[in-house]
């Protein structure tokens, strides 16, 4: 089988009762790992295979009992499965697939297999943006549970209050993060077009994923797609923050609703007061008060993601007053602002921020979570297709007003990159030093650890960002912080103790 062929390959729907051994190629990723824990609690036999295995969902992987084999090989689909499921990261040169293809294995996308096995007959609420997804996804999702109502629940992170990234459903809900990235190499659409959402709630249009958009534009097609697709009778929350989104909104025939933090819009948040453990903000529907509400977490664009959870859950008639503590309880999404470690005053937060727009509210949040004197480090690896480019050349280094010290490592590029495509970091740190911000870009995570802990204070606040492991740099700056801050031990001497 050559490479044309597979990528025209096309998938059938799945029987879901002629299923029993499930294969993923491709793993590893957020949603493809989850999808396999799903896929494995819900009584299947699961394997996979992956290159690059990486906490968090190394962890998961084996807390779930799922094995996972290392590299792409034909030798992986022995024992035949009944189905596989290709990860949207597989190249049609890739081995394994065309194996699996060229042996007669029924193959499908990761969204095309959620929608045959889970989604049939149920109301979903996808969550779609380029900003919020996971944590709106999820938090509609917890306002739904802690109403009684057993929602199906699919994110692609790491929640507090599911113990995970999923829940299996038990009555008619699914709540689902709809990401606008392509399917699979034979599947070359959005994978939210398979959801089939009865509502949806778009929080953001900008560009994003350069690897397959060439401009703004085509990531306004792509969310189109979804429009088209909200049914008549179902309902879309928009963000009125974002006028490609209200631009993109226009185009379903389902009911609207703007939300934000504005009156002009139709569900908005007004009188926001920070204190050191989150948000309280009063709601209005339109000229109604809805109520007066607390989110334990900090940002204004948290607040939106809790203004468009709350939307839904009020569509659903969860009274109000569950709905209230309800949100009082969430606890968030693993990395996304969570400190990963203390050591006396110093905080370590660790957040999943890879765009300008999320860097930028994600280090905004954090100050005023820790203001000044205390210096805040804004510490970013430019790692996914986009940020290695030189699309966010300028809107970069304005994304890091709210910090005091800046580190940037080194991007990595392939030699398929052209020069004139590439982020140039010199032109990054030009700007930052115009702005007064100290700034340093260091080769890899072993010399940012290095030059972290030796400008480090006792009392910084050190958020690391990025949408991938970042060469263990976490793990590194914690042992060696520690070492640097920690109490040395008392030692006594021999006539000391014998006095």
């Amino acid at each position: 089988m050559n490479e044309k062929e597979l990528r025209a390959y096309q998938p059938q729907p799945v029987d879901a009762s002629a299923v029993k051994h499930i294969h993923l190629i491709g793993v590893a990723g957020t949603g493809m790992g989850t999808l396999a824990g799903m896929l494995k609690k819900a009584g299947y036999q699961v394997t996979g295979s992956d290159q690059a295995v990486y906490p968090p969902m190394s962890d998961q992987l084996k807390t779930w009992g799922i094995e996972t084999m290392e590299g792409f090989r034909a030798e992986h689909l022995k024992p035949r499965p009944d189905l596989v499921i290709v990860g949207n990261a597989c190249r049609p040169s890739n081995p394994e697939a065309q194996a699996a293809i060229r042996s007669g294995i029924p193959c499908t996308s990761m969204p095309r297999a959620i929608h045959d096995l889970f989604l049939k007959e149920r109301d979903v609420v996808v969550v779609a943006g380029t900003h919020g997804k996971t944590t709106t996804t999820t938090m509609v999702g917890w306002l739904l549970q802690s109403a009684g109502l057993e929602p199906g629940v699919l994110v692609g992170g790491i929640s507090a209050n599911f113990e995970g990234s999923f829940q299996l459903p038990k009555d008619k809900y699914f709540v689902i993060e709809g990401d606008e990235y392509d399917s699979a190499l034979f599947d070359k659409v959005p994978k939210f077009v398979h959801y089939a959402p009865k509502y949806a709630i778009l929080t953001s249009v900008e560009f994003d994923h350069a690897d397959i958009y060439p401009d703004i534009h085509a990531v306004q097609q792509a969310f189109l797609r979804l429009m088209e697709i909200v049914p008549g009778d179902g309902t879309l929350w928009v963000s009125g923050h974002y006028p490609r989104a209200l631009e993109v909104a226009e185009k379903t025939q389902a009911s609207v609703l703007t939300y934000g933090l504005s009156p002009r819009f139709d569900l908005h948040a007004e009188n926001l007061q920070w204190n050191e453990e989150g948000i309280a903000f009063n709601l209005f529907l339109k000229d109604r008060s809805v109520g007066r509400f607390f989110l334990p977490m900090f940002g204004e664009f948290n607040v939106l993601n809790a203004v468009a959870a709350i939307g839904v859950a009020l569509q659903l008639d969860i009274p109000v007053p569950q709905i209230q503590e309800a949100l009082t309880t969430f606890r968030g999404i693993k990395r996304r602002q969570e400190i990963y470690a203390r050591i006396h005053k110093l905080v370590l937060i660790d957040d999943f921020a890879h765009h300008p727009t999320a860097i930028q509210g994600t280090t905004e949040a954090i100050r005023k979570q820790f203001p000044k004197p205390r210096r805040l480090w804004g510490v970013f690896e430019p790692r996914s297709n986009t940020a290695r480019r030189h699309f966010f050349q300028e809107l970069l280094p304005q994304s890091f007003d709210a910090c005091d010290r800046v580190v940037l490592c080194e991007p990595f590029h392939s030699d398929k990159m052209a020069e004139d495509e590439k982020l140039n970091m010199d032109k990054v740190l030009a700007i930052l030093k115009e702005k007064e911000i100290d700034a340093v870009v260091c080769p890899h995570a072993q010399a940012i650890a290095a030059y972290i802990t030796a400008k480090a204070r006792p009392d910084d606040v050190i958020v690391v960002m990025s949408n991938g492991g970042f060469g263990g740099l976490l793990p590194m700056l914690r042992d060696s912080l520690k070492a640097r801050f920690s109490p040395a031990p008392v030692v006594f001497s021999s006539e000391t103790e014998n006095e």
